[in-house]
Formats: structure tokens, sequence, C-alpha cells
């Protein structure tokens, strides 16, 4: 499909650059696309650079410098909209920038490896002055990047973060009309983990078009919303649509929205939920009707999984003598400036309290006269 796309030239090493929008930094960051006429700046390069190493480049490294850079290792390059003559790399980027880093340490004379000499150095430093690419010609430059790096890894994909195979497949069955089975025989997936991932997908892609939530979406929430879609109790409570694909009870959902997203009016902007497994505990507490944990929880006034182990210790028989006196204790400690601070609330909240007392007593008394 894409060979008749590909034109093999050589090209100066000058001439390219790394891409910025590198399908491997997309689970990472929440910012927009780099467009092409910024992609040479310095700035914007230094940043992928640094975005490049963290993805661990040394194997390579060491195998350029030991074996050259081979026919093998030919990267994939498109041209640079706006700049004639430049290219970014939408496949090897991490071996263009293995190539590019050995080529400044070798001008800088900072290589210093066992058999390894300058002559060696010389030769490989203008061996590689321009190398041998494959010229991308066709006209989806939206998605080459992925497309390319989805297929060259075809087993690898599977090791792609979650967040990173889910917009690939969406891009293949939202933009070209491909089934959840065409889209997975490409990328070497079932359809089941296409659907999965695909459903997640637009399950965040709805928060980032919410007007309240919207700037708060990020890519690393995935996780959290692939378990919320795969909770039963969870994907029925927010209101799952199949149809639509997408969460439709409003409430409910916003309220989500707020507990994975920082809270701007908590002292520290905490995140009430952060990872799949307090997911499970949510649930638990939805499924269970634990509504004032969960209002405990919402108001940070206990955490997910505190609030999850008093649920699941309410479960087991419980010593009513000591709950009692848990109870007879902390009203004792009740803070006398409440009475003078809030007196007709304290008053009425007492009353409540005492009016639960009442009838445990009543049933008590009724108990001792049959």
């Amino acid at each position: 499909m894409y060979m008749s796309e590909l034109e093999v030239r050589k090209v100066s090493v000058d001439d390219i650059f790394l891409d910025p929008n590198n399908p491997r930094f997309w689970s990472e960051q929440n910012t927009r696309e780099i467009p092409d006429r910024r992609i040479p700046d310095e700035k914007v390069q230094a940043t992928a650079r640094t975005n490049i190493d963290r993805h661990g480049i040394d194997d390579l490294f060491n195998s350029i410098l030991r074996n050259g850079f081979l026919l093998l290792d030919r990267i994939v390059v498109r041209s640079i909209e706006g700049h004639d003559g430049k290219y970014v790399v939408v496949e090897g980027n991490r071996r263009f920038r293995s190539l590019t880093k050995l080529r400044t340490a070798i001008k800088e004379e900072t290589i210093a490896e066992e058999g390894i000499d300058d002559d060696y150095l010389a030769r490989l430093l203008e061996e590689t002055t321009a190398i041998e690419v494959l010229i991308y010609k066709g006209s989806g430059t939206d998605d080459i990047s992925w497309m390319l790096q989805g297929i060259r890894h075809i087993s690898g994909i599977r090791d792609w973060e979650p967040a990173q195979r889910a917009k690939l497949v969406a891009k293949q069955i939202d933009d070209e009309g491909k089934t959840f089975r065409a889209a997975g025989q490409q990328f070497g997936l079932s359809p089941q983990a296409v659907g999965r991932l695909y459903r997640t997908y637009k399950a965040l892609e709805q928060m980032r078009a919410d007007d309240e939530f919207g700037g708060k979406a990020r890519n690393d929430y995935f996780s959290l919303f692939e378990e919320a879609y795969r909770n039963t109790t969870l994907r029925e409570w927010l209101g799952w649509d199949e149809e639509q694909r997408k969460f439709t009870n409003e409430d409910r959902i916003k309220r989500f929205y707020s507990w994975v997203s920082p809270d701007d009016e908590h002292e520290d902007k905490a995140r009430r939920i952060h990872n799949p497994k307090q997911i499970k505990e949510l649930a638990y507490l939805i499924e269970n009707q634990k509504n004032s944990l969960i209002t405990e929880f919402e108001n940070h006034e206990t955490g997910i999984s505190e609030a999850y182990g008093r649920a699941t210790s309410e479960t087991k028989p419980q010593d009513w003598r000591k709950a009692v006196e848990r109870a007879r204790t902390l009203v004792g400690d009740l803070p006398q400036s409440a009475i003078f601070d809030d007196t007709k609330d304290f008053i009425a909240e007492l009353e409540r309290l005492s009016s639960e007392i009442d009838k445990r007593l009543d049933m008590a008394r009724k108990q001792l006269d049959e």
C-alpha cells in the first residue's frame, strides 16, 4: 500500500529534523501539535531530543558506533511544508537521534572506546554526512507517522501505551471507515482489543470536548477511562451509550471529571482519583450505595481507598458496644464553641441524633416487653 509512495534518496543529515509530534510522546503530553513551520526551530528540536532520549538510545548509539549507519537502518521522512529541501522523520526518530548524537560526540572528540581510533571516527563522520532515506511522497501527512510506526512495529504496537494504540486505531475507524476487525488485523490486535481501545479513546475525547473540564483532560488519564468503561457498575452509572459512544449522564460524568482531574478549589489542587485501582474502589462504593462515604470522598474529607476500607469493614459483624462507646466519645468531644457559633444548627443536628437514639431505645424496650 505504501511502497509506491516511498522514494529512495540521499539527504544531508543537516536537512533532517526530529518529529516533535512523535507518537512516542503522545501519551506523555497534553499539548497541541507543533505545526510544520516551527519544526526546524532549535527550541522545538531541543525539546524533541530531550523527549527521545527518555526512551533510551544507548543501544542504538553503540550499534551505529560499531557498525555504522546501515541500509537496514534507513529512516522514513517527509517534506516539511514551507521549508524547501527540509525533512522531518516520520519513522526512525530514535535511530536518527542516535546518529546525530554520535556525530556530535565525534566532532567534540568525546568518544573513548576500546578498538575505536580517530581514523575510524573520521570515516564514520564523513560517511554519515548524508544518508540514504525513504521519502514519503503520499498525501496522508496527518497520520503517516502513526501508520508507519504502527505497521513497522506490528507486534511491538502491543507494547505501546494504550493511549497511543487507541489514537492509532481511532484514526483508522473514524477517518478510514474501517471495522474493528480490519483495524485490528492491520496492527496485530484482536477486534475486542480494538473495540475497547476505541471506546476508551472516545470517552477521553468526550472529556476534551467538555466546556468546563476540557482544558484538564490529559492523555495519561487513559487508563482511568479504560477502567471506568470496563467496570460494569461504573459504565452503567455514567450512562454509557454504545450508539453514541459516549457517557450520557451529564451530572455524573462531570463529577467523575472533577474526581480524576486536579481540584482548583482545594488547597493543594489534589486529584481524588489517579490510578485504575481507585476506579474499582469507587465502583464498590457506588454499587453498595455508600453515599455518605462518597460525599466524604468528594469533599476531600477522606481518600477513596480509606472510604473503600471503611465500606468493606462495615460488612463485617460490628461490636455494638464499641460502636456505642465510640459514638458517646465523639459526642462528648464536640467543642463548646459549636454551641455558641452555630447554635441553631448544633441543636438541629443533636435532635436528629437524639431521634435515632430514641428509635433504637423503643425497639429494645419492645423486645423486653415481648
